[in-house]
């Protein structure tokens, strides 16, 4: 769980940066199965796994902030949440 733990924390930053308030959670791909959540945050890894689900954002880079931030800012800009 080592780059879940480094992506919470990279998007907790990044939404700061939004102004966005969140809680962040952080689960290993294969532990999300019933969990309920408003967004799913993950690496390009995971994309075949988890495309399949709604509100899901994919991320090239777990540490880099800005392609964070940009991605949830166009997704966010895409629902009217921002």
């Amino acid at each position: 769980m080592g780059s879940s733990l480094i992506l919470k924390m990279s998007v907790e930053k990044a939404m700061s940066e939004l102004g966005i308030p969140c809680d962040v959670d952080h689960w290993a791909a294969g532990t999300m199965e019933g969990m309920s959540c408003d967004l799913i945050v993950a690496a390009d890894d995971f994309r075949e796994e988890l495309e399949s689900r709604p509100s899901v954002v994919f991320v090239k880079n777990v540490v880099k902030v800005p392609e964070i931030k940009e991605n949830l800012k166009v997704y966010l800009e895409e629902k009217n949440l921002l």
